[in-house]
């Protein structure tokens, strides 16, 4: 298979992608709106969708919150619903804005699209999912579990920042 040379689009894209893991949001954004104006440049009715959903997802970065990042991300997943790609930054836009289930749900789908996906899997190994309930034999919605799992929490915190402070 021959090597095909790059797009400018995709040259960009890679770049906004590359500038995204270095956390320079400012310059990712700019790459990811410039393969999007590039790609219609060269022809194309409606851009890549993995370069929609890179955008919304550096906007939602760099800002914490965008409402306009998460439109896009998913609109992007709504079009190209077979990408993994898409889910992840769909799950981490979703988690910006404190919406866990939904989060988990995109990361699933995009873990029964691409089994084992590398950005996935990192991602949903950084949110610790509840523990077991600290009574077993009662509900976990149960007064006396709650404010035990309350407590175990605490001290576990408590413990956490006391052994930090001694290293």
């Amino acid at each position: 298979m021959a090597n095909t040379p790059m797009t400018p689009s995709e040259t960009a894209w890679r770049g906004g992608v590359q500038a995204l893991d270095r956390r320079n949001y400012k310059e990712s954004i700019s790459l990811f709106q410039q393969a999007i104006d590039r790609e219609r440049q060269e022809g194309a009715k409606n851009p890549k969708m993995k370069y929609v959903s890179y955008l919304g997802l550096a906007l939602t970065l760099s800002q914490g919150k965008s409402e306009e990042g998460l439109k896009l991300c998913e609109q992007a997943v709504k079009r190209e619903f077979f990408d993994p790609d898409l889910y992840c930054n769909l799950g981490i836009v979703y988690l910006r804005h404190r919406m866990k289930a939904p989060a988990f749900e995109a990361f699933q789908k995009g873990l029964n699209l691409k089994p084992g996906h590398a950005r996935i899997v990192d991602e949903l190994e950084k949110y610790d999912r509840r523990g077991e309930p600290f009574f077993t034999f009662l509900p976990r919605g149960h007064l006396l579990n709650r404010m035990a799992g309350r407590l175990r929490y605490r001290l576990r915190v408590l413990f956490d920042s006391a052994a930090a402070q001694q290293t």
